[in-house]
């Protein structure tokens, strides 16, 4: 027998059977030689409605009432029992109530799980079942009490999602179903779920579970349909379902909608209706963004974050630069707004063809704003921090910024530190700022897993102009050191190149 625990939700764990297998060392009989109170259970119906319509309705109230200890003091726990009709509850259910409980309500759900994934009920099937209660005396000296047998008819059925998830090439993680984003319910709509966000050039379908690849909501036959896929396989000659990958079988439709360009979008959908809209919503412009020019030995890639691109480069020849959309010079470029514009102007022009110009031996950050009509840039010349702190909960000081770990200064540019890191995050402070809004490294992806090879760092100072007019302050992704990564590491940081080395030992 299995219990299962009403505790927010429906938990099942294995147990024994309705009939002890033995009674712990009670006697026989009850001392008293009286019968305990005997417990009589009822049911508010035999026939619970069972359907998606009504699943998170109370379809079955049980009650009964209480027994005694016979005055031995001792605790009653309730549970109650279910099994398949004439099965004895040898390999039945058990919900488990504690004590002083003398009534349970289940909804249409909550049996749909127990008859399906415990019993083995098909959707549309419909199969009878025994309930009873049993009351555990906790002492040796009075028997449990067993109260009759009552048999209910549940039907199984295939209940609405409460969650739905998107998958697939689109979206930022990809096939990665583990991870897949979870949408919105849409707040009075029976079946309706949204979602708001960038979405890439590919595939795209909808979830019912991150754990398997059914049921699914793919792309219809008409447009702005939904079609419910509820089975991976079918018979290639009579059509049936197939579950078992071993026999003659065909893929079932499986067809994705296409996101054509890498955009902001908003997608409306209704699981009821079977109805979807998706629409481009503006955003960025611009996805990618590279730095340009004779001041560079090649094109440099920025980092996007929003409308906001980041870069930093150290400059050790001088020479002229823009920023172009493609590493290749073609499509959309941003340009000074003049020829000869001060490093520190912050306006530009897509049309002049005016490029910066750069002195040798210096280095620059770049802020570059590209949100249509508010367009601007900021260069803001950087000198390297002779102080470095490793912060986070992967190292000792946990999130104690006063207590930063510090790093070992090697030269100008270069801070080095060795020792443990435990599971957690870390990143780099150049500041200690206890308002958590100075000089930070960090990351170039969230929960980036060190390579144990140099890899780029993004640098933003919180604190500056720069970052205040681009709306990137929240800015904050880190490195993650999982449970199986754990150890002794030793860390390079190289502000002259915004590379970093994480390597254990």
């Amino acid at each position: 027998m299995k219990k299962f625990f009403l505790i927010a939700a429906a938990v099942l764990l294995t147990i024994a059977g309705c009939n002890k297998p033995n009674d712990g060392g009670k006697d026989d009989p009850t001392p008293s030689g009286k019968e305990n109170t005997p417990i009589t259970l009822t049911a508010s119906t035999t026939t619970p409605v069972m359907d998606k319509d009504h699943q998170n309705d109370d379809a079955l109230t049980l009650s009964w009432n209480a027994t005694t200890n016979m005055g031995t003091g001792a605790r009653i726990e309730y549970a109650v029992l279910i099994d398949r009709q004439g099965g004895n509850f040898e390999n039945g259910y058990e919900v488990d109530l504690g004590t002083g409980v003398t009534s349970l309500t289940l909804t249409a759900i909550e049996l749909n799980k127990i008859a399906k994934e415990e019993f083995g009920l098909e959707n549309g099937q419909t199969a009878q079942f025994d309930v009873c209660v049993y009351a555990t005396i906790k002492s040796n000296e009075v028997d449990d009490v067993i109260s009759n047998k009552v048999t209910i008819t549940l039907t199984g059925f295939e209940p609405k999602p409460s969650v739905l998830y998107m998958i697939g090439s689109a979206t930022s993680v990809g096939w990665d179903l583990a991870n897949a984003p979870e949408m919105s319910p849409i707040d009075g709509e029976d079946g309706g779920f949204t979602w708001s966000g960038e979405l890439f050039s590919g595939e795209l379908k909808f979830m019912v579970t991150r754990d398997g690849w059914v049921p699914s909501y793919n792309k219809g036959d008409e447009e702005g349909t939904l079609y419910y896929r509820d089975h991976l396989w079918d018979d290639p000659e009579t059509g049936e379902r197939v579950d078992d990958e071993s026999l003659p079988h065909v893929d079932t439709p499986d067809n994705k909608f296409i996101i054509a360009e890498q955009g902001n979008y908003k997608i409306v959908l209704n699981i009821e209706k079977l109805t979807i809209t998706i629409t481009k919503t503006g955003g960025p412009k611009y996805f990618s963004m590279y730095m340009v020019g004779t001041a560079f030995s090649e094109p440099a890639e920025m980092f996007r974050s929003g409308y906001a691109f980041l870069g930093g480069h150290y400059f050790k020849n001088a020479g002229n630069f823009h920023y172009n959309v493609n590493a290749d010079g073609s499509g959309d470029s941003y340009f000074a707004a003049t020829a000869g514009q001060e490093m520190s102007a912050t306006a530009v022009s897509q049309t002049s063809n005016a490029e910066w110009s750069v002195s040798a031996d210096k280095m620059y950050h770049m802020y570059l704003y590209a949100r249509e009509g508010k367009e601007k840039v900021y260069h803001v010349a950087y000198e390297p921090y002779q102080e470095m702190w490793i912060i986070g909960s992967a190292t000792e000081a946990g999130w104690d910024i006063a207590n930063a770990v510090p790093m070992t200064k090697v030269d100008q540019w270069t801070q080095k530190w060795e020792g443990m890191l435990k599971a957690g995050e870390l990143k780099f402070t150049c500041d200690r700022s206890t308002d958590w809004y100075g000089a930070w490294y960090l990351a170039k992806t969230t929960d980036k897993v060190p390579t144990g090879e140099a890899e780029p760092m993004i640098f933003i100072d919180k604190a500056s102009d720069a970052v205040a007019a681009t709306g990137i302050k929240e800015l904050d992704q880190k490195w993650i050191i999982t449970e199986q990564t754990a150890g002794y590491y030793t860390i390079t940081l190289d502000q002259k190149s915004e590379t970093v080395i994480i390597k254990k030992q």
